[in-house]
């Protein structure tokens, strides 16, 4: 307690005089963070735009045979990370079409450095993934998808500085959301383009062979009914332990995975050339039926299996996407 009542009084003074400093400065940040909204779209498209440039030099490197993979990177990192990046830039892209539709300069800009920021990791992952990847076509695939995204998110950044100047107006909310579904579509590219992803593509490509299926009518090979039943049963065999080996090789690396992946979808082919050709050696209409009904349900399952191997190859480390795919498998 002070009893010296100038020092009292001076002390108070001291303390107003701060309060009323503190004031001053908070109403000078506002205003600073106001002004700075369209600086920082500004340098978040010029960020953007230097990340493509750098994903081109890492291009040509690539086609010179000079990309190396930077210490501790692996296939399946990079691409565990690339799938994890598309995610934060679809979530920061969210909150700048948010804001930007709002019409707040301020908020939109910082959406617009988080977006930038995501960006950054999404680029090192793809050029992570093309130098640990082998196949030349493939390297050059994630590269070029990556340099799309980088593009289409610069053109997404532009698109919001307009929008946000003039929040009411429908043309530029409707240029804005055709400009972001075309990011969407390129993070999706660029995730398909990764060696896991277009193994499992194929062999869900593959799949779709049991669209025959669908046929009223099923054509006899000719041969004997003992003769499709005990092919049919040695392909099932297949099919079952290619199942088993996919759940296995989603304890491996993404490669393993890929590979394992890729023998299901041809036992699969394998095992629905046999199946219909029972549904057209069968002896009945009846039998007909429930045979082409068993091979729906195996066809439905095998979908699951392909898509749970597809989302596994994006996110290894998944606990629960490995329960999704061994669910699937039994």
């Amino acid at each position: 307690t002070i009893t010296d009542q100038a020092s009292a009084m001076q002390l108070s003074q001291c303390a107003k005089n701060l309060a009323g400093a503190l004031a001053e400065l908070r109403t000078a940040s506002q205003k600073a963070q106001e002004a700075c909204g369209p600086l920082e779209i500004d340098n978040a498209l010029s960020t953007v735009r230097k990340l493509e440039k750098d994903i081109q030099e890492s291009k040509a490197s690539a086609e010179e045979g000079r990309l190396r993979p930077l210490p501790g990177e692996t296939l399946d990192k990079c691409s565990q990370d690339l799938g994890n990046s598309t995610k934060a830039v679809s979530s920061a892209m969210a909150q700048l079409l948010s804001e930007a539709t709002q019409g707040n300069e301020n908020y939109t800009g910082m959406a617009a450095r988080d977006v930038a920021q995501a960006l950054k990791t999404f680029a090192s992952a793809s050029r992570g993934v093309a130098a640990t990847t082998e196949e030349p076509s493939a390297r050059n695939a994630v590269l070029d998808c990556a340099a799309d995204v980088l593009d289409k998110s610069a053109n997404l950044i532009e698109e919001t500085k307009r929008a946000v100047v003039k929040p009411g107006d429908a043309e530029g909310q409707q240029r804005l959301a055709q400009v972001a579904k075309a990011v969407s579509q390129a993070l999706n590219r660029c995730v398909n383009c990764l060696p896991g992803q277009r193994d499992v593509d194929n062999a869900i490509r593959s799949g779709e062979a049991s669209k025959t299926l669908l046929n009223e009518s099923f054509p006899s090979s000719g041969r004997s009914f003992q003769e499709v039943q005990a092919q049919l049963n040695e392909v099932a065999v297949c099919l079952n332990q290619s199942a088993n080996e996919v759940v296995q090789a989603s304890r491996g690396t993404t490669l393993d995975l890929a590979k394992a992946t890729s023998k299901f979808g041809k036992d699969f082919g394998s095992f629905l050339e046999a199946g219909v050709d029972m549904a057209g050696t069968s002896p009945s209409k009846e039998d007909q039926g429930q045979v082409v009904t068993n091979l729906k349900t195996i066809s439905m399952s095998s979908s699951k299996l392909l898509l749970a191997a597809k989302a596994l190859s994006t996110d290894p480390g998944s606990p629960n996407l490995k329960n999704q795919l061994a669910a699937a498998a039994r």
